[in-house]
């Protein structure tokens, strides 16, 4: 594997640094150890990772009610702010600091969930596995479990690296809980702020029956709220995840 290295963001080149050419060698343990941190798991209240630093070694704890790919999320984010925060003692992250809701609220959060993506999703490695492929959920339950990754991490990623137009957006029953759409995307669109309720994700939002929707072609008058929307057709696909919420993948 040919790799340009002064290209890769600081996460990817920790992991080039070790020799990890493959997902499954991505050890969040080993990686930390490497590093001077020592992994423990217990359960927490209040929060979903602690970081408590002294010197040139570090303690990260994670917490064991969490879901694994999100306790593995947890530890990279944690990384993330040992490596680049040394001095300051340590952090104890909450569930909203390790979210994608809280992309534009918290410069030091946002950067520490960009590292733990590339960590766990590293683009040397996600790239290759999601090129020519389509956007849609069942790509990306193939992708996160060979990176042993989240459905929304890699949603996210899937989205933000598609060449052609594509979102994904979270909805709770009160409305979009948050959203992101790649380069593709053009400007003039705008996401509704709810489900509309003749998508199949609205069935799922209020039902809990059904977890996943099939992949379906339909107008964007149902996902965006411009006059003209019903020129656009999108193919779309909606998931409930653990927190209750929907994620949904559109793309044209």
């Amino acid at each position: 594997m040919r790799i340009d290295v002064t290209a890769l963001s600081p996460a990817e080149r920790i992991l080039w640094g070790l020799g990890i050419t493959d997902p499954c060698d991505i050890d969040l343990d080993a990686i930390a150890f490497s590093l001077g941190a020592t992994i423990k798991r217990r359960k927490l209240d209040g929060c979903e990772a602690r970081l408590v630093a002294s010197g040139d070694s570090a303690i990260i704890t994670v917490d064991t009610q969490s879901i694994l790919t999100r306790q593995r999320f947890s530890i990279a984010h944690e990384i993330c702010h040992w490596r680049l925060d040394r001095g300051r003692g340590g952090f104890l992250c909450t569930k909203d600091d390790i979210s994608p809701r809280d992309g534009a609220a918290r410069e030091g959060e946002t950067l520490a969930n960009n590292f733990a993506s590339q960590m766990i999703l590293p683009d040397y490695l996600f790239n290759p596995h999601a090129a020519g492929k389509l956007v849609n959920l069942e790509v990306v339950e193939k992708i996160a479990a060979l990176f042993s990754a989240s459905l929304t991490a890699t949603a996210i990623k899937l989205v933000r690296n598609a060449t052609i137009p594509a979102w994904i957006v979270c909805h709770r029953q009160q409305g979009i809980a948050w959203f992101f759409k790649n380069k593709a995307v053009p400007e003039e669109l705008f996401l509704r702020k709810n489900l509309h309720e003749d998508t199949d994700g609205f069935a799922i939002l209020f039902d809990s029956g059904n977890k996943k929707t099939r992949i379906k072609l339909e107008s964007g008058s149902l996902w965006f709220s411009n006059r003209d929307a019903s020129r656009y057709k999108v193919s779309t696909q909606s998931m409930k995840v653990p927190d209750g919420t929907v994620i949904s993948v559109v793309s044209f």
